[in-house]
């Protein structure tokens, strides 16, 4: 039969209450890394998407130049 004091029956709670806080800020921390990774995809897509509209916008304005012979009918 072991005999615990309840200083050490003390200490083994404290450590077992912060290797559960650890594992709880660890699956926080994998939570966030997850989120930032999906903005960064979404990030990624609208600046894909963004880029596109801006070449498409130039080759437009690059046609009705052609067309107006270079004048700006602003």
């Amino acid at each position: 039969m072991s005999y615990f004091s309840p200083a050490s029956t003390s200490i083994e709670h404290k450590m077992i209450d912060v290797q559960y806080e650890i594992g709880t800020l660890q699956a926080d921390l994998e939570f966030h890394e997850q989120k930032i990774r999906l903005i960064n995809r979404e990030l990624e897509n609208k600046y894909g998407n963004l880029s596109d509209l801006m070449r498409q916008a130039e080759r437009l304005r690059k046609m009705r130049e052609q067309f107006t012979g270079g004048q700006n009918e602003e």
